[in-house]
């Protein structure tokens, strides 16, 4: 879990800059006025119109679409900013992998024979993201942490 959402704007942050930030945001659950309840929801469009938000998009773990108008939801609990790799929404964590995935390889493609600082930035965020693990099964990275901690020599 990167951190707690404590309202629209955090979530509105976090979807917007999504590429930025990486990750996602999952609401353990929401619940509508209408007395339907969905766990695990992950949230992907929050609209504004103005100054206000007026729509929440999200999916539900059957891979259901939704767009319900704010004024419909009666409650989100515990959501919050995590990484795609910890999504307990199956369908949206395989969805969101594909895709870190796919932007991954084609960054390395890219940026082939070239490491620059804004390359390596933005290849480690995509990294942590999907899992380390992941990570270097699909694409050779070379700068990743190593998951084994270093052995120490003492010479002398």
């Amino acid at each position: 879990m990167r951190y707690q959402i404590n309202g629209y704007t955090d979530m509105y942050t976090v979807i917007t800059n999504e590429r930025k930030v990486g990750g996602a945001v999952e609401a353990g659950l929401i619940r509508l006025r209408s007395g339907e309840e969905f766990a695990n929801a992950v949230l992907t469009r929050l609209e504004m119109s103005g100054a206000q938000y007026c729509s929440l998009g999200f999916v539900t773990e059957e891979g259901k679409r939704l767009i319900v108008h704010v004024n419909d939801i009666s409650m989100i609990a515990d959501a919050v900013h995590v990484n795609v790799c910890d999504l307990r929404n199956e369908v949206m964590r395989t969805e969101k992998m594909a895709e870190r995935l796919k932007r991954l390889k084609r960054l390395c493609q890219l940026n082939e024979g070239s490491c620059t600082p804004t390359f390596r930035e933005e290849a480690l965020l995509l990294a942590e993201d999907i899992g380390f693990d992941v990570a270097r099964e699909h694409v050779d990275l070379p700068f990743l942490p190593q998951t084994e901690k270093a052995r120490v020599v003492r010479i002398a």
